[in-house]
């Protein structure tokens, strides 16, 4: 394993995408090449006491690999084949890094590293196969994605990635493991017990909390029942580090997309019903998403998209049997856009992709040109209280307008709209325009909660705090209060007596 304590090595892991969390009191980075290292490193922490934060992609937007509690960072970026080969070796080298798989073609499993990328992991399993719940960020590692229990625009069809995870190698923080194979392991109720490899015994029981039936990633999974894979998926990283994914994978369709624009903030809207109604009678459709007329200013430069149109559509459709395409014409006669675009060739799909694309990377280019940054929403909703939140989502962002009065652009709404499940960018110049920006945040995860739905549906807990009352409150009290905290953090004392993993991610330490 290799050890860095060069101070511009340790800035490049200070903080995430979301660059509202700052790490500090880093000793050194630790890039583990083994599960061998991984153990020593955390066996070694546990009996000095010092904090451990595990590091993926990068890619995450709420702190959880920002080590704000100090000790040293475990970067995963090392782990790039699977502890052993059970199955045909696969490699593939992205972006000048060599990432292994042992596939099995037959019975649709690939023993996956940590580290690989879904990106990287997509381009090796092409052209026949898929790892369906990718999320939209496609640089995230996988190991990352399966500690936030990820998801993007497909889990409208396919679901969020512990849908696909048939098994894990978990390194507990003393340094003992864990290998799960979903099935194995069931809580009796939602009291568990398993065995180490070690042979030690371990009791503990999942919170005893209700989770919302949507689109979810907030907390630890807990249900009667259960399968002791889906605690570890989603957990954040505070239960154990994940070196291994045993991920289930599926035939590979024909894609092709479409995007229709329209004159009419709603005009979108209609189309989603209509798209909603065909799919239950057979359209293939696979993913489902909106932009608003703000999210559109961003895509002005990209073909089709006129200066006039107020929302748009994205979905993207299973063309393996031509024949089932035939609804498709009976939506655009409802929702009558102001302009479509059928992409059915690589080149017309890579084109849309662009666009699609050409949102956040002009939302960040507009950012960094002002020295500004933002808050991002993540909420779900169950689909028939959905319009009250659309409505409550465009009220904040009208208001927030008005409060900050200055010229250039405010927020934009985005994204899942097939999982009721849109983003809210605010847009923050100045202090004064983050905390108008953070109460009305907080405001709408409390109606999401109400309503029924989640406060996080894909990005994570991590470290996020929100205003209530006058007092700054852990993210996850909003959804389950103190007591489900409090079941949270005798699941991680049990796992981790120590208390040395990911500390302050979901439960902030003084509530350990």
């Amino acid at each position: 394993m290799r050890r860095d304590c060069n101070v511009e090595t340790i800035e490049q892991f200070l903080t995430d995408e979301s660059n509202d969390f700052y790490a500090e009191g880093v000793a050194e980075i630790v890039y583990p090449e083994c599960e061998d290292d991984v153990a020593e490193i955390l066996a070694a922490a546990t009996a000095a006491g010092t904090p451990v934060t595990v590091s993926g992609g990068g890619t995450g937007l709420a702190g959880g690999r920002c080590a704000t509690h100090g000790g040293i960072v475990l970067a995963m970026d090392h782990m790039r084949e699977p502890e052993s080969f059970d199955a045909e070796r696969v490699s593939i080298e992205h972006l000048g890094i060599e990432c292994s798989v042992a596939l099995d073609r037959a019975g649709r499993l690939a023993r996956c590293p940590a580290a690989i990328t879904l990106e990287a992991l997509d381009g090796l399993l092409a052209p026949e196969l898929l790892f369906p719940a990718s999320p939209t960020e496609m640089t995230a590692m996988l190991g990352g994605a399966v500690a936030c229990n990820a998801s993007g625009a497909r889990s409208f069809t396919w679901g969020k990635v512990n849908e696909w995870v048939e098994g894990l190698r978990v390194v507990l923080p003393d340094g003992d493991r864990l290998a799960l194979r979903r099935g194995e392991v069931m809580a009796d109720g939602r009291d568990f017990a398993v065995t180490t490899e070690s042979g030690r015994e371990l009791e503990f029981s999942a919170p005893s909390y209700d989770m919302p039936e949507v689109k979810n990633a907030a907390g630890l999974c807990a249900a009667d029942g259960m399968d002791l894979v889906d605690l570890f998926v989603g957990c954040e990283g505070i239960l154990g580090v994940v070196t291994e994914v045993l991920a289930r994978v599926t035939d590979r369709p024909e894609f092709a997309s479409d995007i229709s624009f329209f004159d009419t903030d709603d005009g979108a809207l209609v189309q989603v019903d209509a798209l909603r109604r065909a799919r239950d009678e057979g359209l293939p459709v696979i993913s489902l998403e909106y932009f608003d007329h703000n999210s559109l200013r961003f895509m002005q430069d990209q073909p089709h998209v006129d200066p006039g149109h107020r929302s748009a559509v994205f979905c993207e459709l299973d063309v393996s049997d031509p024949d089932a395409l035939d609804g498709l014409e009976a939506v655009f006669e409802e929702s009558q856009p102001a302009a479509d675009w059928f992409a059915d060739t690589e080149r017309d799909m890579r084109e849309q992709r662009a666009l699609r694309h050409s949102l956040p990377e002009g939302v960040n280019t507009y950012l960094r040109q002002r020295g500004s940054h933002k808050l991002c929403t993540d909420f779900a909703t169950p689909a028939e209280t959905f319009p009250e939140m659309l409505a409550a989502y465009r009220a904040a962002g009208d208001r927030f307008e008005a409060m900050a009065d200055r010229d250039g652009m405010f927020w934009v709404l985005f994204a899942h709209i097939g999982d009721y499940h849109l983003h809210m960018d605010f847009f923050i110049d100045t202090d004064e325009e983050f905390e108008a920006a953070l109460v009305e945040y907080a405001g709408l995860a409390e109606l999401a909660v109400s309503l029924g739905g989640t406060v996080t549906a894909e990005h994570g807990v991590g470290k996020k705090r929100m205003p209530v009352n006058g007092a700054r409150v852990p993210y996850l009290e909003l959804m389950y209060g103190r007591e489900g905290l409090a079941e949270i953090a005798t699941v991680k004392r049990a796992l981790d007596p120590a208390l040395i993993l990911n500390l302050g991610n979901m439960v902030p330490r003084e509530l350990l």
